[in-house]
């Protein structure tokens, strides 16, 4: 890693590329932890006709936040 040193753009990137990969692994497990309560609910409701597994659940979760996720609009009403 002694290029790294000599060449400070490349450092800055592999940073950058670190700190991507982190916040990418803490929320795919902050979602699998987040399925559990779903999929158990679901096996509880719906367990007699069909069974979901954990990632089935985070599915679930990523189609429902993407269906009824909020929308943040910040149109400001006209005044008249």
């Amino acid at each position: 890693m002694a290029i790294l040193k000599n060449i400070p753009i490349l450092k800055k990137l592999m940073d950058i590329g670190y700190a991507m990969l982190i916040v990418i692994i803490l929320s795919a497990l902050v979602g699998l932890i987040l399925a559990f309560p779903v999929m158990w609910l679901w096996n509880f409701v719906f367990g007699n006709l069909y069974k979901i597994s954990v990632f089935q659940a985070w599915a679930l979760n990523v189609l429902a936040g993407i269906l009824f996720g909020q929308r943040n609009s910040n149109k400001q009403p006209t005044q008249k």
